[in-house]
């Protein structure tokens, strides 16, 4: 059962409970009602609240209030049933959702536009619903999706590069280690940090390093950001690949989002040798 339907058999169920009481009178009531505050399948609880307070103020007139308040709580009531299974249906709808959309990212490390419009598509003829809300829900998480799979990128590098120079760090190694990650802006939470540091120095200490190659999409971008000095030439690069997106606002192409999608991947090295300097950690500064 959809909204409509929902919002469709309430307002019929509003005129049933009301025409026991007043008889013919209930249509008109209600035809009047819905001119003032019509619902619909975007309406919210409040608008619910709303449409069921305006028939009890317009009953209470020739029903008495506390009449007008009984017939209107047997409407709430049952408002508060068709509510609480819309929301059991609709969370259901979006974990079956946020499900197929996992599945697509797990096969696509950096989709390009036209990818993510066609998949916004097939899930809204899937599941009935809009491909405009589809679509742009499913960009919200592909842009968390790559800001995360770039940012756990830099990460394995830095620590590639850490435990090269320190391959068995003591506690205050890694403090600092941790401490220079939180300077590079990754969103990354410091127990996440400190499991991947002692993972790699397990691993490392008991079949080496690991050699690093990344043939991915997302890494052969990150390779080509990094080969890049030219932010207006990246921003370039990501309209030819269809990657717009990951730099776009509500108003269009974003010249801030850019620099901080750029600064992610190259972060100013003036400036973090200066952070390091000024939190005594100059001994990190050469293990960039």
């Amino acid at each position: 059962m959809n909204n409509v339907v929902a919002v469709d058999e309430f307002t019929r169920y509003c005129m049933l409970t009301l025409e026991v009481y007043f008889g013919q009178m209930s249509d008109e009531i209600i035809t009047k009602i819905k001119a003032r505050k019509s619902l619909n399948q975007n309406s919210t609880p409040d608008d619910i609240k709303q449409f069921i307070d305006l028939i009890e103020s317009s009953i209470s007139l020739f029903s008495g209030k506390n009449k007008a308040t009984e017939i209107c709580n047997i409407l709430r009531t049952k408002a508060s049933e068709m509510i609480g299974a819309m929301n059991a249906r609709d969370t259901a709808m979006s974990n079956i959702i946020d499900k197929e959309i996992n599945a697509f990212l797990s096969s696509n490390s950096l989709p390009a536009e036209v990818d993510i419009t066609d998949y916004a598509k097939y899930l809204a003829l899937k599941f009935g619903s809009s491909a405009n809300s589809v679509e742009k829900d499913l960009i919200d998480k592909v842009k968390a999706h790559v800001r995360r799979g770039i940012s756990t990128k830099m990460l394995k590098e830095e620590i590639n590069k850490f435990l090269t120079k320190y391959s068995q760090p003591g506690k205050t190694d890694v403090d600092d280690f941790v401490h220079y990650i939180s300077l590079l802006k990754l969103n990354l939470k410091e127990s996440e940090v400190r499991e991947l540091v002692e993972n790699e120095r397990l691993y490392r200490k008991f079949h080496g390093p690991e050699e690093a190659t990344d043939s991915s999409e997302l890494g052969q971008f990150i390779n080509l950001v990094k080969a890049s000095s030219d932010k207006e030439s990246i921003g370039k690069l990501m309209q030819k690949q269809g990657l717009s997106y990951l730099i776009k606002d509500d108003k269009g192409l974003s010249d801030k989002s850019l620099s901080e999608f750029v600064e992610l991947m190259t972060p100013n090295e003036r400036d973090m040798k200066d952070a390091l300097e000024g939190m005594g950690l100059k001994h990190l500064i050469k293990s960039k």
